[in-house]
Parts: C-alpha cells; structure tokens; sequence
C-alpha cells in the first residue's frame, strides 16, 4: 500500500496566498508610494535639493582641475589665464547656492561624510564653513602667489612655499623646516615634485591632494599654532573655506595650486621644471 501524503489544512494554502499577494504589491508598488516624507527628523527637502546642487558644481570643479592638468604641457599663460577666469563662476555658484538655498543650521548636512572631520575641526573657533559673498570676490581677485627661491631650494621647498601661501601663512623658518621634515609631508612633497618633473599633471594632481591631507593631520595643525598662534590655524582653516573644501573636497584647492605652480615654474621658479 502506497502512504497517503496528508493534504496541508486550509489555513496553511490561505497563509501561502497571502504571503505572495503581499510579495507582487511589494514587487509592483508605485515608486510614489515610496518616495521619503520629510519631518523634522529627517533632512529637509531644501537640503536634499542643495546637496544635488553642490554635486554638480563639485564636478566642475573636477572638469576645471582636468582642464588645468591638461593645460600642464604648455609653458605660457594659458593654463593661469583659464584657472582665473573660469574659477570667478564656479566660486560665486557655490556661495550663491550655500548662502542663499541652505539654512546655515543645514550647512553640515551637505558637507560629504569625507570631509566631515575637516569640518567639525573648525567648529571650536566659530568659523563659518561657506564663505560669504565679499569673500569670495577678494579671494577670486587675488593674484596668484609669485615665489621668489632661496639659494639652495629644491623643488619641495618651492612647493611647501605655495602650500603655506595659499593658506595664507608666511614662510618662516620655525614652521618651514618642522613641515618641511614631518615624514608625512615630506615624502607627499618628494612625491609631488617627481610628478612634475617627469610632467605627469595627472600625478602630481592627486599627490597635492596627499600633501593637503598630510597638512591638516592634528600634528601639523598644532605645529601651525605653535608658531602662529590660533590665529594661524583659523586663516588657514579659513583658505581652505574659500575654495569650498568641506563642500566639494580638494578639487578645488588643488586646481588653485596647481595653476600657481605653472605660474612659478614658468617666471620665477625653474627649478620646478
């Protein structure tokens, strides 16, 4: 005789029914039904939106840094000219979005989770991450940094030169020579100069982006304010607001170095060739 498989009570097949009727409404639920409700516990819809913004104006900042390594292979004014001129809209779009579009109470919202130390680091001294509209005109007004080389220097010493002026602390010898020898700078800035000279733009790009991140470790920051005081670290915090870096990350800043650069091995720094 043949076992007879006992047929599953009705309530099981009923549970099995539903279970796939709720899996299809999941499955073809409209995306409406699925979009975010904002409260007063979640980012709101201005916030959201900004940060949309700020992503599309980080990748022009990208588009103006590849332009500027491409610009690299010329020795003439092109490559400054075209930095000058195209960051003046990219700086002003950035602080027309941030001053006018988000809620200062939303700023750190917006801020990607990379740069979020960077920013939070500047909250203890009150500096305000976006800058305002006048500071941005100066700072897009400003000309480039033109180095004049001591007897001696070597490439890495012209690059740290261009760091400490675009972070609008002076070259003198106490911070000089501590950053100069910090082993994280210091193999950054070796790294940096054999890019340039072997005219690998590309290179030296992203070792700019290694050396500003090795100029902002604690031990620098506190290098910086045993020699210039808080008020040392709150410009250079402050360079770094220009150029929008908790916004849009280096990109920026390093399109800014990068065109000084040129600028200097073009006139007055050839040891940089």
């Amino acid at each position: 005789m043949v076992a007879q498989v006992p047929a599953k009570p009705a309530f099981e097949r009923r549970s099995l029914l539903r279970m796939a009727a709720a899996f299809a409404g999941a499955t073809l639920m409209p995306r409406a039904s699925l979009a975010q409700h904002y409260s007063e516990t979640t980012i709101s819809q201005a916030a959201q939106n900004a940060r949309r913004e700020a992503g599309l104006l980080g990748r022009r900042a990208d588009d103006l840094l590849r332009a500027t390594v491409a610009d690299g292979f010329a020795h003439d004014v092109s490559a400054v000219r075209r930095f000058r001129a195209e960051q003046v809209w990219l700086a002003r779009d950035l602080s027309r979005l941030l001053n006018t579009r988000v809620s200062e109470d939303d700023w750190l919202l917006i801020v990607p989770t990379r740069q979020l130390d960077l920013a939070l680091a500047m909250q203890p001294m009150f500096i305000r991450i976006v800058p305002s509209a006048d500071e941005v005109e100066a700072a897009v007004k400003k000309p480039l940094a033109q180095i004049e080389p001591l007897a001696g220097d070597h490439a890495e010493d012209v690059l740290l030169a261009i760091v400490l002026d675009a972070l609008g602390l002076p070259r003198q010898v106490g911070i000089f020579e501590t950053l100069r020898n910090e082993p994280n700078l210091e193999l950054a800035l070796g790294d940096t100069a054999a890019a340039l000279k072997s005219r690998r733009y590309g290179l030296t790009a992203l070792e700019l982006e290694r050396v500003m991140r090795a100029v902002v470790l604690p031990n620098n920051i506190a290098a910086v304010s045993d020699n210039f005081g808080q008020e040392g670290v709150y410009r250079l915090y402050k360079s770094l607001v220009l150029r929008f870096v908790p916004f849009v990350g280096w990109t920026f800043f390093d399109t800014l170095l990068l065109a000084t650069i040129y600028y200097n091995r073009d006139t007055t720094a050839p040891v940089l060739r």
